[in-house]
C-alpha cells in the first residue's frame, strides 16, 4: 500500500469516541486563539491587498474573520487563512516547527460554513487535519526546516485536505488523492519571512487543502506514488536519507499530537523564535531588579535553525521588526512587554530602541548537544554598565508543552485583546462561550455570526 492510501486508511478510521476530553479542550483553545489572531490580523496590508487584488477574490456567502465582505468557498480561505497569521501571533507545534492551526481552521471553517454540520464533527475534522501535518512533520523535520521550506505552509496543505476529505466524508481513495493532490500544492519558503508573503502562504495552503479535497470528491485524479516516488514529495522536498515515512504513519492518534506534546500558544506577536530570548531578558530583569538603563550590551546564542531568520540588525519594516531578535530583545527591555503597539513604527524607529539593539550580538549557539525538542535552545547574557553579567539558558519559550503550559488566564486575556481591535467587548465574550462549547454545538452558523463586526459597533446577543 502507498503512502498516500495508508496515510488516507488512519484518517478515513478516526472517529468521535476516539475525542478524548484533553483533545477536545486544547482543539477549543488553539481554535479560539487563532480566531482571536484572525480578528486581530484582519484589517493588516496583507488582507488589504489580497482583497485588493484583481480576479484572486471574488464575492460569496462566506464569512470573513473581522469583516463584513463575504466570499466565495476558496477565497475565503485564502484570505482567513492570511489574517490568522498576519501578526504572526497564532499558535505553533514542537514537531512541525511552525503553526498548526491557521491552514486547518481557515479551510475547514469555510467549508463547514458551506455545508453546516455540528460541533462534533467539525472538531473530529480539526483534529485529524492537525494529526496529519504533525504527523508528516516527525517524517520529514527538521532537514526540511533547514532546506528553506515553510512547514507552515508546505505542511500545513495536507492538515488542510486532512481536514476537509474527513469534513466531507471522502472514501479512503478519495481521501488519498486530496493528499497526492496536495503534494503538488505544497510551497512556500523561509526566504519570503518577513513579508506579506509569509501570512499568503498560510491562506494559499488553507485554500489549496480544501480545493483538493472538493476536486478529488469530483473524480479528480492524482499519483498514489507522490509521496514516495523517486521525484515525489519526500525526495524533492527533503532528498535521499533525509526521511522517514514511518514516523507519520506510527501510533497514529494514540495519543493525538494536540495533547502529546500538546499545544503550544504564542505569547509575543513576532516571530516565535525570538521567544525564548525575550523570555530570558524579561526573566532575568526580573530577578536581578536592572534597568535598561543599565544594559552595556546583549549577546544571544540560538539554535542555528532558527537564527537564520530572526538575525536582523537592521529594520526596514514592521515586518522586519517583528522577525528581528536585536529589536525584540531591545524592545522587552524597554518595555517590560512586547505587544502590538511593539511593532508600530513610533517604536521601532525610535532612537532609543536602535541604540539598544546597536549593542546586541546575535551568534549560532555553539552546543547543539544541548537542545531539545522544536530546537528553541538559546543562550542570553546581559552585561551591565557596572561590570557585572547576568546568564540564562531556556529549552523553549513559556507555554509551549502539556507540562509547561500557558496559563488560561493569559489565553484569555490574549484572545480579549485581539478581538478588541475589531469586536465590542460582549461580542468578544459570546464568541469565546460559543468557542468554548463547541462540542455541543449543533449548527456552527450560529458561530460564524460572532466573528463578524456589526456596523454601528454594537452587539445584540441573540437566543
Amino acid at each position: 500500500m502507498t503512502f498516500a492510501l495508508e496515510l488516507a486508511r488512519l484518517i478515513h478510521e478516526r472517529h468521535t469516541g476516539e475525542m478524548t476530553p484533553e483533545a477536545i479542550a486544547n482543539a477549543k483553545t488553539v481554535i479560539l486563539d487563532t480566531i482571536g489572531c484572525a480578528l486581530a490580523g484582519a484589517d493588516e496590508p496583507v488582507v488589504r491587498t489580497l482583497l485588493a487584488t484583481p480576479g484572486l477574490t471574488s464575492r460569496g456567502t462566506i464569512s470573513l474573520y473581522g469583516r463584513t465582505e463575504k466570499l466565495d468557498l476558496l477565497s475565503a480561505a485564502l484570505v482567513n487563512g492570511a489574517s490568522a497569521h498576519a501578526l504572526d501571533f497564532d499558535d505553533v507545534n514542537i514537531a512541525m516547527g511552525g503553526h498548526p492551526t491557521a491552514p486547518v481552521l481557515a479551510a475547514l471553517q469555510a467549508l463547514a460554513e458551506s455545508r453546516g454540520g455540528n460541533g462534533r464533527d467539525f472538531l473530529l475534522a480539526f483534529l485529524t487535519g492537525f494529526e496529519t501535518e504533525t504527523r508528516i512533520a516527525r517524517a520529514v523535520n527538521f532537514h526540511h526546516y533547514d532546506k528553506g521550506w515553510h512547514p507552515t505552509a508546505t505542511l500545513g496543505v495536507f492538515g488542510a485536505a486532512a481536514a476537509c476529505a474527513k469534513y466531507l466524508g471522502l472514501t479512503v481513495e478519495q481521501t488519498a488523492t486530496a493528499l497526492a493532490l496536495a503534494v503538488s500544492l505544497s510551497s512556500g519558503v523561509k526566504a519570503n519571512f518577513g513579508t506579506m508573503t509569509k501570512p499568503f502562504h498560510v491562506g494559499h495552503a488553507a485554500r489549496h487543502g480544501l480545493m483538493a479535497a472538493l476536486m478529488a470528491r469530483e473524480g479528480f485524479t492524482a499519483s498514489m506514488e507522490a509521496f514516495e516516488h523517486k521525484q515525489g514529495f519526500f525526495n524533492v522536498y527533503n532528498g535521499k536519507g533525509n526521511f522517514d515515512p514511518k514516523h507519520a504513519l506510527s501510533n497514529w492518534a494514540a495519543p493525538w499530537d494536540i495533547v502529546d506534546p500538546g499545544i503550544g500558544i504564542k505569547l509575543y506577536p513576532c516571530c516565535d523564535s525570538t521567544h525564548s530570548s525575550i523570555d530570558a531578558i524579561l526573566m532575568l530583569m526580573r530577578e536581578h531588579g536592572f534597568q535598561t538603563c543599565d544594559i552595556a550590551g546583549m549577546k544571544t546564542l540560538i539554535h542555528p535553525l532558527r537564527l537564520t531568520h530572526v538575525d536582523r540588525p537592521e529594520l526596514r519594516t514592521a515586518l522586519d521588526a517583528k522577525f528581528s531578535v536585536q529589536y525584540c530583545l531591545a524592545r522587552a527591555a524597554i518595555d517590560g512587554a512586547i505587544t502590538f503597539e511593539s511593532f508600530e513604527p513610533e517604536a521601532y524607529q525610535a532612537a532609543d530602541a536602535k541604540k539598544l539593539m546597536a549593542g546586541v550580538v546575535a551568534r549560532p549557539h555553539p552546543d547543539l548537544s544541548q537542545a531539545t525538542d522544536g530546537n528553541y535552545l538559546t543562550e542570553l547574557t546581559v552585561s551591565l554598565k557596572d561590570g557585572r553579567s547576568f546568564r540564562l539558558q531556556r529549552d523553549r519559550p513559556f507555554g509551549r508543552t502539556k507540562d509547561d503550559p500557558a496559563p488560561p488566564e493569559l489565553i484569555t486575556r490574549k484572545f480579549e485583546g485581539c478581538a478588541a481591535k475589531v469586536l465590542p467587548f460582549e461580542q468578544a465574550v459570546a464568541l469565546n462561550e460559543a468557542v468554548s462549547s463547541l462540542d455541543a454545538a449543533d449548527n456552527l452558523h450560529d458561530l460564524t455570526n460572532l466573528w463578524v463586526p456589526t456596523e454601528n459597533g454594537r452587539f445584540r446577543k441573540t437566543g
